[in-house]
């Protein structure tokens, strides 16, 4: 699967999540110091599409809706019951931000 370019590193800004559209898919972006993590942007606990509203703490994202939070490193629920978050590798190179989601472009 090849890596798609969605940003610009320095148009994601620490703390606060970013949404990208890659092949007709909306994701959140996030930024925890220097590492990048991309996310599907709908919550898997009822599906709002909200998740790049939510609060990071370190590498945990709790959506605004019901509180519901999720490792962004491997999309694993924090309680049980709440779903698994489709997550997608990102790389970083030279300033931009890549993402390898299925199906690419």
């Amino acid at each position: 699967m090849p890596f798609v370019r969605v940003a610009r590193l320095a148009d994601v800004p620490a703390g606060r999540g970013q949404t990208v559209r890659v092949a007709g898919e909306d994701l959140c972006l996030w930024r925890a110091g220097n590492a990048v993590f991309a996310a599907a942007n709908s919550c898997p606990h009822q599906h709002f599409p909200v998740l790049h509203q939510g609060a990071l703490d370190g590498t945990t994202l709790t959506c605004p809706m019901h509180g519901w939070r999720y490792s962004l490193d491997t999309g694993a629920a924090a309680s049980p019951g709440g779903g698994r978050l489709r997550v997608f590798p990102v790389k970083v190179e030279r300033g931009e931000v890549f993402v390898d989601h299925p199906e690419g472009a």
